[in-house]
């Protein structure tokens, strides 16, 4: 009697009988190549998304400043820096408020922020009414958005949008 191997066809010999180790059972794969995917996933969203820590920082200013000021017209502003306790401010995502994960001195701070999320808008609460609010670019030397208020002044927001520095200013020029 002959032996044959696996690959070999059925018909090569009548009396053949098989021979090898027949076909490992992969099973344990499966739980590898998702968590690998899953890793991949979670490590292309962060990327994608611009996962950052980004602060704002905020400065009173002498003089109002609008959407159209240069950056010469905020340094000649004398804007400089306050404390950002009396300053009630939380970042926007679609329709989540989410509040600043630490206020150090005239800096809140928001940790593993989307950057590149193009739905970000600003909601800020003052203790005075101001005239206008600001917020600029200290890196790219420019005003980004004027906020808008209601009535009272002291309650302020406006959209920010996406894919901006991590590090911006809120300029506030008070009332009166």
């Amino acid at each position: 009697m002959s032996t044959r191997s696996r690959h070999e066809a059925r018909w090569t010999h009548a009396e053949a009988t098989a021979s090898g180790r027949l076909p490992r059972n992969a099973w344990w794969m499966l739980p590898l190549l998702l968590g690998l995917a899953l890793l991949a996933l979670y490590g292309g969203y962060r990327v994608y998304m611009g996962i950052d820590t980004v602060t704002y920082e905020v400065r009173q200013c002498e003089e109002s400043l609008t959407e159209q000021s240069s950056w010469d017209e905020v340094q000649a502003a004398a804007c400089d820096p306050v404390p950002a306790a009396p300053v009630t401010m939380a970042l926007m995502q679609g329709m989540d408020r989410i509040e600043p994960d630490d206020v150090s001195g005239s800096v809140l701070t928001w940790d593993a922020w989307p950057v590149n999320s193009p739905e970000h808008s600003v909601d800020l609460e003052l203790q005075d009414p101001a005239q206008t609010v600001v917020i600029a670019e200290p890196e790219a030397q420019r005003v980004r958005v004027e906020l808008t208020s209601d009535a009272s002044e002291t309650m302020w927001g406006g959209f920010i949008g996406g894919r901006g520095p991590t590090s911006y200013w809120v300029l506030i020029t008070p009332a009166g």
